[in-house]
């Protein structure tokens, strides 16, 4: 397994290899030694979902793919199945104007209100969803020119929202908006673009051949924080990882928070209150599968009134064998989930276990890491964590056991204890197993 399929198997694009081209072709085709190539039938549209909305709105939204078909169901955060099949790469209801390829994601923070929001990172077209009538509301390309690569959604107010784009534009000014690896910002009522946020300034003393390259968002209390994974255009010459702050009233940069000594970062999430981001970092990687260790770990910042301060940090040997990541988690404003990253024992390296690893912030020093779940036999099968955290609930994607299932994890009496509580089917029309998770 090479460095680029293993990277376009669970980062949002692929970040740090080569163009997105290749990394999907890799990826393709290691889906195929592995699994085998028959693709399965497009599943038939199973509509909404009329299931309440209460304190952690309504469920989860799940995107399973073989990195060529995209089936997107929706789940109760108790793990029932609400809409098998809300929409898929074989759909063609009114208003799907750009059927879905293999590589979609929902975004990082909920989205409210009933309504499901899709990246599509090959064809840079953002999708609206309505998940109480199933029916597609709308489309908007975020590409002005060029394969933009967009990477989070970012809902401000019903007028407002920002889109991060990973990929530069080598050749800008032909379209408004189109400078690339920065911060669109849109209407999403209107479904028009209406401006953009310039990242450069953060990337100030570096070797201009690195862009910033942004990727995970988060809102809390009117800023947005914009994670940053700085690298050439190659992706194997990089930067320290930042956090870039935003202030949503005038799309200024309030602010840059260096994660020094950690590179390659991707996962991001903030606890319920706001008071605290976790990040994760995979280190760099030089042209193989193998990431330099020694720039990666987990990082838990406080929010305060001179900004973002480092609380804790987690060396990627304190946290086992693999590296940390791509996807975060707060299970309560303690307890930090995430993902860790395996490999295979080609080359005569060990085989290391994908991972579910949970952190409790309340232990202080003596709190060690503990791992909740392990990969099988294949690496690279556990892909996003997300959390309800008012409702003491997790959900993990799981693409080897039984043919792909989402775990669910509770808080269990202890407080600070997260219990198994059972392994979902979240696709049984097709087949395809659970990578991408998100909240609506």
């Amino acid at each position: 397994m090479t460095r680029k399929m293993l990277l376009s198997r669970f980062d949002r694009g692929p970040r740090r290899g080569l163009p997105a081209c290749s990394a999907r072709a890799l990826a393709a085709g290691a889906l195929a030694a592995l699994l085998g190539c028959n693709a399965p039938e497009p599943p038939e549209d199973t509509g909404g979902t009329d299931a309440p909305e209460g304190p952690c709105g309504i469920g989860a939204v799940v995107v399973s793919n073989d990195y060529q078909s995209t089936n997107v169901g929706l789940l109760g955060w108790d793990g029932a199945v609400l809409s098998a099949s809300i929409l898929s790469s074989g759909s063609a209801p009114i208003g799907l104007s750009a059927p879905l390829s293999g590589d979609v994601t929902p975004p990082t923070m909920p989205v409210r209100g009933g309504r499901v929001v899709l990246l599509d990172r090959s064809t840079s077209v953002l999708t609206w969803l309505d998940a109480r009538s199933g029916e597609v509301t709308g489309q908007l390309s975020v590409a002005t020119g060029f394969a933009a690569n967009p990477q989070d959604y970012v809902e401000v107010s019903p007028g407002k929202a920002y889109v991060t784009r990973l990929e530069p534009n080598l050749a800008p000014g032909a379209e408004p908006f189109d400078g690339g690896s920065d911060l669109l910002v849109l209407d999403p009522g209107a479904r028009a673009l209406v401006g953009r946020v310039d990242l450069a300034p953060a990337m100030a003393g570096e070797d201009p051949a690195l862009h910033p390259r942004p990727g995970r968002a988060v809102l809390v209390e009117g800023r947005l924080y914009v994670l940053l994974a700085p690298s050439s255009a190659s992706f194997l010459e990089t930067a320290t990882s930042r956090l870039v702050e935003i202030d949503t009233r005038d799309d200024t940069i309030a602010a840059v928070t260096f994660l020094d000594g950690l590179r390659g970062c991707a996962g991001l999430a903030a606890s319920d209150s706001g008071a605290r981001l976790a990040v994760t970092c995979t280190g760099s990687f030089g042209g193989d599968a193998s990431s330099n260790l020694a720039e990666a770990g987990l990082v838990v910042l406080a929010r305060g009134e001179r900004g973002l301060t480092e609380e804790r940090r987690w060396s990627a040997s304190e946290l086992g064998e693999g590296s940390p990541g791509f996807s975060v988690a707060f299970a309560s404003e303690d307890q930090i989930l995430f993902t860790t990253l395996g490999r295979d024992a080609s080359g005569g390296d060990a085989r290391v276990d994908d991972t579910l690893t949970a952190v409790d912030l309340a232990a202080g020093e003596r709190g060690a890491p503990e791992v909740l779940l392990r990969s099988k036999e294949l690496p690279f099968s556990l892909g996003e964590v997300r959390c309800a955290a008012a409702c003491g609930r997790c959900l993990v994607a799981d693409a080897e056991t039984d043919g792909g299932v989402v775990h669910r994890f509770d808080v269990g009496a202890d407080p600070r204890a997260l219990v198994h509580a059972g392994a979902f089917r979240a696709d049984p029309q097709t087949g395809l197993p659970p990578r991408f998770l998100g909240a609506f």
